[in-house]
């Protein structure tokens, strides 16, 4: 029997592929974006004879609409998997209490609401754990000052990295600086003292509850079930009442860093003698590759900076991203979306490429992927780790040949 499985934010297809290696029948899929949908589709050809495909906004989807077209009733579903958009959560940005994209989980909860799958699946940054959000009927007006302040904090990170591009950060940008800083406490305390934040985590909790379902979450490694990556993923399991059976997450196949895959590992199965262009990699300046050749693998161009010419120093907020060189002997630490963050590679002096990040990741070597150089790096750097969804996958398999065993 082949289970069931929609998903949502399904971007280049992690995820799916984690559903796939467990013989899931995939019967929706969705994301916003075109250029993901196309990698999806072009590699994984199963999708267009299985499934209805979606390129709606999270907010503007129908349950009753996706029943209809899948051809499903509510509570036929087996699993619903979401890997909600997360940089609303994610500790690399300021965190604003109203985000928009901030309640996209409450339009993926709608959903479940609606469709009643067994298994609810969502996948998202450990920041949510701690996150908190205004709650709906926060007054009009401070929801203004929230996003009139944030909005602040965002133009003052643009403006100080110009500064620094053009003569150095000045004691007054600073001043400027911390005087954001205090205005933000100030307003997060006056916004907790009056009740306006709920803890993201409690709602999700809630919302489950009252849906009828028990919840189980854990953090996640992807390392930990074969990927030449660390990436780190909080992912919440809700089991629908009426089934009864507790889910379990996965066991790691490693536990210790010492024994998990290495960078090496996965660039050793690249076929370098293969035209590709996702393996094609960027042209950088020449001043760019002199620099990177002070970088040794496993270090940080910010330590190097105080030794190198003149005319190769940058300042130390530069020297993130795409300036620390990869261990061949280590796991990668986690790829983050975009070129301009993808690390430099641990023999060449040049940042990887969209192949080396996505076989680093864990996608197979032949997994084409669509849209601009840019676009590209972020479907990467967005997907959930292959051997991590399928190891989730597999006890999701499990948790439901119990359950209809028991209802033979």
């Amino acid at each position: 029997m082949k289970y069931t499985v929609l998903e949502t934010f399904v971007g280049a297809g992690g995820s799916h592929l984690g559903f796939k290696n467990n013989g899931f029948k995939s019967v929706f899929v969705n994301d916003i974006d075109d250029n993901a949908l196309k990698t999806l589709l072009h590699n994984n050809h199963d999708i267009e004879r299985t499934a209805v495909v979606s390129n709606e906004d999270i907010m503007l989807l129908d349950g009753d609409k996706i029943l209809k077209e899948t051809g499903l009733k509510q509570k036929e579903a087996d699993v619903m998997f979401g890997g909600i958009v997360c940089k609303g959560f994610s500790l690399a940005g300021e965190r604003s209490p109203n985000d928009p994209r901030n309640v996209y989980y409450h339009f993926q909860l709608q959903l479940v609401n609606k469709i009643k799958p067994k298994i609810s699946v969502i996948e998202n940054v450990p920041g949510i754990i701690n996150a908190k959000i205004l709650k709906d009927d926060t007054p009009l007006d401070v929801k203004e000052k929230v996003d009139i302040l944030w909005k602040k904090l965002e133009n003052f990170k643009g403006y100080k990295a110009n500064a620094r591009k053009i003569g150095g950060v000045t004691a007054e940008i600073e001043e400027l600086g911390s005087s954001l800083r205090k205005d933000k406490d100030n307003l997060l305390k006056f916004l907790h003292q009056n009740n306006y934040l709920i803890s993201v985590k409690q709602d999700i909790l809630d919302i489950y509850e009252k849906m009828g379902y028990k919840v189980f979450m854990k953090v996640l490694n992807s390392a930990w079930y074969g990927a030449s990556t660390k990436r780190d993923r909080i992912i919440i399991v809700a089991v629908r009442g009426d089934v009864g059976i507790d889910y379990i997450f996965p066991e790691p196949l490693y536990k210790e860093d010492k024994y998990f895959k290495t960078v090496a590992d996965a660039l050793n199965l690249i076929d370098y003698t293969i035209k590709d262009i996702d393996n094609q990699p960027m042209k950088h300046s020449p001043k760019t590759i002199e620099r990177f050749k002070y970088v040794s693998e496993g270090e940080n161009l910010a330590k190097k900076i105080d030794q190198l010419p003149e005319e190769l120093k940058i300042s130390k907020f530069y020297s993130r991203g795409s300036t620390m060189r990869l261990d061949s002997k280590k796991c990668s630490p986690t790829l983050v979306p975009g070129h301009s963050n993808f690390p430099i590679h641990p023999y060449y002096d040049r940042v990887i490429t969209v192949r080396e990040a996505a076989t680093i990741t864990g996608f197979p070597i032949d997994y084409k992927f669509f849209g601009s150089h840019t676009k590209r790096c972020e479907q990467v750097g967005n997907a959930v780790p292959p051997s991590l969804s399928t190891a989730i996958a597999k006890e999701c398999k499990n948790l439901l040949d119990r359950y209809y065993d028991s209802i033979k």
